[in-house]
């Protein structure tokens, strides 16, 4: 059995332990899952504004190269005119170009050399507009060639192409922190790093794509960049050299089809989330700590008293009256308990005391006292139990006391009735004679009722024998039933087995008839051949299902026979048993009718004995007059033991069947129970 005690750890522990733990794991989630949203917060504009100033950059470049490229000079001069050189190279040291120039509308440069294979030269010349080209490996540098046309009646007609050092694009790129790990990288539109805060990615030419196909450990960072160089922005995680890495990309505009990506450590912005997870544990130890601590306090505040009232239930139970009930000093329901505990041992005691006290004068033999305490609840009904044993007892000596006076007087009327008795016995003589002759013809027909049961139970044990014959033939013809059951499924069986051979010879003719087809005129013979198996195959297979059909309802013939067999069976077996019952009460008749025999035998000898013991009544008749003298001399002497003892007046006249009326002497002076 639990305790109170026990009940009230088990049930609130688990609720705080319960409640604290939903309260962390919820606030762990929100931690997580704001630290994350401040994230793709960060990192998604923070690409944004790289590219923007990307755009900016690369905006302020073509502005120049277009506005040289509408100048006279650019329109008129060949690309190897000293004065459209001197030109250029103004211009170039004017805007950070590393150097500049023109190429005519057939690709030359000012040294001859032919560049209309270049992309560059080829984008600018299909679109109309600026352009930059991929990374160049110029010696130990890597630049771009930006180029703007030069239209001539709306009609290509060259362009004006400057040289800008690619570390531009690391120089904006690594202006980019996130956190102290972070950083991040441009890809142009094939994949390979042109923007990086370590140079030697772009001087490398490094394309995690490509590595990929070799180095399966950077395919997830090969997925990110294929989609970085479709145009698709968007925020991913993966992981790298151990570390988990979360990353934020978003394309570059501009026809260039570059895209940038930040990338930051996930453990370094998950610190503070661990910090504040340790610090809601703590929390969450501490409240389940401080809970356990005040349930065991409340769980004993209650348990304690209640358990100190239990011991003291089990002194009462034991009869233990006088031992005092502990005291608490709570203000709760516990006190109230104890002091109703106090109030009940002290009225159970009183109780006792007082019916103690009436029981032993009655001991004594006083009858006279009355219950003057005010019995309240069910203790009224022992005041009253009490009250109708007194009342009973003095109307019981007084009727006593009026029998005896009676037995006296009945002694002389016994006298008299034993003269009656000594007459009444000659009458009886007679009338015995009689029930003897009367006895005698009732033997005689019981004596053939006997023989009537003999002959009966030999022809029912003639007819059990029968019957257990035909139980034996009846067994067989069961057996007999089940054999042709078995035989019936296995016919079933073959039946189906000539159905799947039907089956596989109509398929196999059908698959002639398609060869037969194939192989034209050869084949026709071999078609009729195919077409008449497969018309056997079908008869075979409504032959086999009619016939399948047909052992179906002779299997339920069999089955229904089966039934009735062994209800037949059944009712046989049944049958037999009550022809055995039968036999066994035709011998229980037998043998009933032999005892009557016996016993009638035995009522001849009885009616004989009371013919003598009608004459012994005679004789007892004389002794109870005698008898009858000595019961007046026994009456004196219970009259004399009666006045012994003290009754009320009203009580020793009461009638035996009329219970005294409560005395008016009743009062309510003492303690309520």
């Amino acid at each position: 059995m639990k305790s109170i005690k026990s009940k009230i750890l088990v049930n609130m522990l688990p609720v705080v332990l319960i409640g604290s733990i939903l309260i962390g794991a919820v606030s762990a989630i929100l931690n997580y899952r704001g630290t994350y949203a401040v994230l793709e917060s960060t990192i998604g504009p923070a690409a944004d504004i790289a590219g923007e100033a990307i755009n900016e950059k690369l905006n302020g470049y073509w502005g120049t190269l277009t506005e040289a490229a509408a100048l006279d000079v650019f329109h008129t001069s060949k690309p190897s005119d000293k004065a459209l050189i001197e030109r250029s190279e103004g211009i170039a040291s004017r805007n950070g170009f590393m150097y500049l120039g023109k190429l005519d509308a057939q690709g030359i440069g000012p040294s001859g050399t032919n560049n209309s294979d270049q992309d560059y030269f080829k984008w600018c010349k299909e679109r109309l507009s600026p352009v930059i080209s991929n990374p160049i490996h110029d010696g130990a540098q890597v630049v771009f060639l930006m180029a703007s046309p030069i239209l001539t009646n709306g009609k290509f007609d060259g362009l004006v192409y400057g040289a800008v050092d690619a570390s531009f694009l690391t120089e904006i790129v690594s202006g980019l922190h996130i956190g102290e790990s972070g950083q991040a990288y441009i890809l142009d539109e094939y994949g390979d790093v042109i923007g990086h805060p370590d140079p030697s990615y772009v001087v490398d030419g490094v394309n995690i794509i490509d590595q990929a196909k070799s180095d399966r450990s950077v395919a997830d960072i090969a997925a990110i960049h294929e989609r970085m160089i479709r145009g698709e922005s968007g925020f991913d995680t993966y992981k790298f050299d151990g570390d988990s890495k979360i990353f934020g990309y978003a394309p570059i505009v501009g026809e260039q089809g570059w895209s940038i990506g930040i990338e930051a450590s996930k453990s370094e912005f998950m610190a503070s989330l661990k910090t504040s997870i340790m610090i809601t544990v703590l929390i969450v130890l501490a409240v389940i700590i401080v809970a356990v601590f005040i349930a065991v306090r409340l769980a004993r505040s209650v348990a304690n008293p209640i358990k100190a009232c239990m011991e003291r239930l089990d002194l009462l139970s034991t009869g233990d009256l006088h031992t005092p009930v502990p005291q608490i000093h709570s203000k709760d329901e516990t006190a109230g308990l104890m002091n109703g505990l106090d109030v009940t041992v002290t009225r159970l005691a009183d109780v006792v005391r007082d019916v103690s006290t009436h029981l032993g004068e009655m001991a004594q033999g006083n009858f006279t006292m009355e219950m003057t305490r005010q019995y309240r609840g069910d203790f009224v009904a022992i005041q009253q139990s009490m009250k109708q044993i007194n009342d009973s007892i003095n109307n019981t000596l007084s009727q006593i006391s009026m029998a005896v006076d009676q037995v006296a007087s009945g002694s002389d009327q016994v006298a008299a009735s034993a003269q009656s008795l000594s007459q009444g016995a000659t009458e009886q003589a007679s009338s015995v004679q009689e029930l003897a002759a009367t006895i005698a013809d009732i033997s005689h027909h019981v004596q053939q009722n006997a023989d009537n049961a003999t002959s009966a139970n030999e022809s029912a044990q003639r007819a059990g024998d029968d019957m257990q014959q035909s139980n034996v033939k009846m067994q067989d013809l069961v057996a007999a039933m089940s054999e042709i059951n078995n035989t019936s499924d296995e016919i079933s069986k073959i039946i189906k087995t000539i159905e799947d051979i039907a089956f596989q010879t109509n398929i196999l003719a059908l698959n002639a008839a398609v060869e037969a087809a194939r192989a034209g005129a050869a084949g026709k013979g071999f078609a009729v051949v195919a077409d008449e198996v497969r018309n056997l195959a079908g008869k075979s297979a409504d032959a086999s299902k009619s016939t399948a059909a047909l052992i179906e309802r002779s299997l339920q013939a069999v089955h229904n026979g089966m039934k009735l067999v062994d209800e037949t069976a059944d009712s046989l077996v049944r049958t037999m048993e009550g022809v055995s019952v039968s036999v066994q009460m035709l011998d229980r008749i037998a043998e009933a009718s032999r005892q009557q025999s016996e016993s009638i035998e035995q009522v001849s000898l009885g009616i004989d004995q009371i013919s003598s013991v009608v004459q012994t009544n005679s004789a007892t008749s004389e002794q109870s007059a005698a008898a009858s003298e000595e019961l007046s001399s026994q009456a004196g002497l219970v009259r004399s033991l009666v006045g012994q003892f003290r009754l009320r007046g009203a009580a020793a006249q009461a009638p035996l069947d009329e219970p005294a009326e409560e005395s008016d002497s009743l009062t309510f002076t003492d303690s309520k129970y």
